[in-house]
């Protein structure tokens, strides 16, 4: 996810060149209050800035998970099975 900030606000763009772009790193983990984890490393203008972890209780986790499904139906692409050990 790449934010630009403009006078008026926040724009979106696609150019990792430009703006504030964080980026997933590695897996998911659990943390020891029981939360989960999502590493990320941020840049701004192709920059570097570091790394942070947005932390989530199980509910926030299940209704970003819900939202994303939504999503993802909402673009067309299937959300079961491919991806999932059984």
């Amino acid at each position: 996810m790449t934010l630009t900030q403009r006078r008026r606000g926040v724009a979106v763009t696609a150019n990792p060149r430009r703006g504030i772009r964080l980026r997933r790193t590695t897996a998911l983990r659990r943390t020891e209050a029981g939360r989960i984890a999502l590493p990320l490393s941020i840049a701004r203008d192709g920059t570097e800035i570091g790394d942070a972890e947005l932390v989530l209780t199980v509910d926030e986790t299940a209704a970003l998970h819900a939202e994303l499904g939504r999503q993802l139906a909402d673009l067309g692409v299937p959300t079961t099975g491919a991806d999932h050990d059984e």
